[in-house]
């Protein structure tokens, strides 16, 4: 008699581990020594850039809800004007964040499946900013928080996206603190 895969909801709760924490607070490089290690780690903004490829559903919905102004003169959605419009906007955070991560759990499962991890369970991880923000915490078998100084955090922000500090510190008052998340 053969056993059926595990169902996607039972490999995380019981083997998935999330891995948070603000923006520029230590994630990736969690991430990365844990890939050095041999675990299977799904980056959410990798998977949120794939949903958004240009000619997919998500891009599609993207466009039709935030306007041609998004757009790169190539035709890609412009990543610098879409987050100085979400940062600036709680609600359309909020809207942009709907349409991209109920896209995310069938690029995860994806994953997974490539993975082979439904018919051989093992632990794997999945490094997320939003996993308190969305309610998704329960998701996993346990949740990590990094953390590191919001100064260093801000240094950090605005070396790696080239912006100005307001823009850094706009950035981290849309996340949830440590405090919370920890």
């Amino acid at each position: 008699m053969e056993v059926a895969a595990m169902e996607f909801i039972d490999l995380s709760e019981k083997w998935g581990i999330a891995i948070t924490g603000g923006i520029a607070s230590g994630k990736s490089t969690i991430a990365e020594s844990l890939r050095q290690r041999g675990f299977v780690v799904i980056d959410a903004d990798q998977a949120s850039r794939l949903v958004v490829l240009p000619g997919t559903e998500g891009f599609k919905e993207v466009v039709s809800t935030f306007g041609q102004d998004i757009l790169t003169p190539s035709g890609e959605m412009d990543r610098a004007k879409m987050r100085e419009i979400v940062f600036q906007s709680p609600e359309k955070r909020l809207v942009l964040e709907k349409i991209i991560h109920h896209r995310l759990a069938s690029v995860s499962e994806d994953i997974l499946r490539r993975e082979n991890l439904f018919d051989h369970p093992k632990v794997w991880f999945y490094e997320a900013s939003l996993i308190y923000e969305r309610n998704r915490s329960s998701d996993f078998a346990r949740v990590w928080v990094a953390y590191c100084p919001r100064d260093v955090q801000i240094e950090r922000v605005m070396a790696r996206d080239k912006i100005d500090e307001q823009a850094a510190e706009a950035i981290l008052r849309a996340q949830m603190s440590p405090d919370e998340k920890a």
